[in-house]
């Protein structure tokens, strides 16, 4: 049994589609059901059922699953620890950013890191919208800024601010002449919707489902801000943004306006979860709590998610 089927086996178990496995994987669809097949002869038992349409995970490929998904993690973690022995001394620590991170406290919360711990090598690592949890639970990245919602038992979630969400609408759109939206102005458009990879809760939340009853029109599936944005400018998509990424992202086809009825966007620390007290991670947590208390101003509308610290000891 190698690693790389067992790699394969959840890719596919996470997507339930032969092809876009291969295609994060960086493989060919044949290299991946080779594989897949090759492991279910050497287990001695099917971990899917596949037909020309469909492809579901068997009840014992549900259970292999677990297990699996679990040993992954803790070889990255282990590979994430090992790295930090190997460079002795000088620890380093890897800060996954997806879009526009913290806002403007991102620069802050890295600056402050820096100059506080010389002893660590500090490395940002910018994450795409399919990759970012990934990142993080397989020991690309030790810690991550990203947006919630996120649900996943194997993830550290340390919540910073939450912030006001704007609708990014088409140049030319009439909505883009208001002066604020509500949620029920965009309900009945398509959306630009994350992609397979990224966060479960995301396409639901940002498209609004909950308060439209069902899945929204789909303009466009997209793996970064970028290709919402073309997506907004060419596709005729809507989206929603949370207020410091349209600071940040500016583009000739799109206007941003406020959303004066939308749940705010927040903000975490991400890492993972029952690692034991890494110290590095909790230093580089203490400095973002510290950023944030001083200088949550700078986000307009922002207000602060800190957890207590008898919370935090709890």
């Amino acid at each position: 049994m190698e690693l790389r089927q067992l790699r394969y086996f959840a890719r596919v178990a996470e997507t339930l589609h032969f092809g876009r496995a291969a295609e994060k994987e960086f493989v060919t669809q044949s290299v991946i059901s080779t594989q897949i097949a090759s492991l279910e002869k050497e287990l001695g038992f099917r971990l899917f059922d596949r037909t020309s349409h469909r492809v579901t995970l068997t009840p014992a490929g549900t259970a292999f699953l677990t297990d699996v998904e679990r040993t992954l993690g803790a070889l990255g973690q282990a590979v994430s620890q090992a790295r930090n022995i190997a460079m002795g001394p000088q620890r380093r620590l890897r800060v996954g950013v997806f879009g526009e991170g913290a806002g403007p406290l991102t620069h802050l919360i890295l600056s402050a890191f820096r100059a506080g711990s010389s002893g660590v090598d500090l490395q940002f690592v910018e994450l795409s919208m399919v990759n970012q949890l990934a990142a993080v639970r397989e020991g690309d990245v030790d810690v991550a800024l990203l947006r919630l919602p996120i649900s996943d038992d194997r993830l550290d979630v340390y919540p910073l601010f939450a912030e006001p969400r704007v609708a990014a609408v088409p140049a030319e759109d009439e909505l883009a002449d208001a002066s604020a939206l509500t949620v029920q102005d965009l309900l009945d458009r398509p959306f630009a919707v994350a992609a397979d990879g990224a966060p479960t809760e995301w396409r639901s939340y940002w498209s609004f489902d909950v308060q439209r009853g069902e899945s929204s029109r789909v303009a466009g599936e997209v793996r970064s801000v970028q290709e919402s944005l073309a997506a907004i400018a060419y596709g005729k998509a809507v989206d929603t943004f949370p207020s410091t990424a349209a600071e940040m992202f500016s583009h000739p086809g799109v206007r941003y306006v406020p959303l004066t009825d939308a749940e705010p966007s927040s903000l975490a620390l991400v890492s993972v979860a029952k690692a034991g007290r890494d110290a590095v991670i909790e230093k580089f947590r203490a400095v973002a709590t510290e950023t944030v208390k001083q200088n949550l101003a700078l986000v307009p509308g922002a207000v602060s998610l800190l957890q207590s610290e008898d919370e935090d000891k709890g």
